[in-house]
């Protein structure tokens, strides 16, 4: 049996997204784009603002909260739990999430990378087959240059 290389094996954080209608959907993200996962604390809202939910005071430094069910475009009453603590093109921001799923290593393999659904959604990087799910895989990066950045 010959090993797979280390070339075509991701490491991905998963996060569930919880949707009024009752439904859950999974995302995953390069979990090097993580610094930290953290319990869902005080977000100091800014009024008006389309893209930032708001922001927080990290150890000192003050970094903008975006909910990112706003961002793929879920309505949700639902209260996020976690905020993920990532690198969106150099910058440091918090992400709204309900829930943190798991660390997983994602071969090759198990990615599917079907044009015709990827085609117009250029943050999204794959469809991951895992068990009884399909995982959105995301390209921070790109997802925010999408929406004119998060400064």
């Amino acid at each position: 049996m010959m090993s797979s290389s280390a070339s075509n094996i991701l490491n991905v954080l998963l996060f569930k997204l919880h949707i009024d209608d009752g439904s859950v959907e999974y995302y995953a993200v390069d979990v090097d784009k993580i610094y930290e996962i953290r319990a869902m604390e005080k977000v100091t809202r800014i009024p008006e603002a389309k893209v930032i939910s708001g922001i927080m005071n990290l150890r000192g430094k003050i970094i903008s909260i975006v909910d990112i069910k706003n961002i793929l475009g879920y309505n949700s009453s639902i209260e996020p739990k976690r905020i993920l603590i990532a690198n969106a093109n150099g910058t440091m921001l918090g992400l709204m999430v309900d829930d943190v799923e798991q660390v997983a290593k994602i071969t090759s393999d198990s990615m599917e990378f079907n044009a015709a659904i990827l085609d117009n959604v250029p943050y999204i990087k794959g469809i991951i087959k895992m068990q009884d799910k399909l995982v959105v895989y995301i390209d921070i990066d790109k997802l925010f240059d999408m929406k004119g950045g998060v400064d």
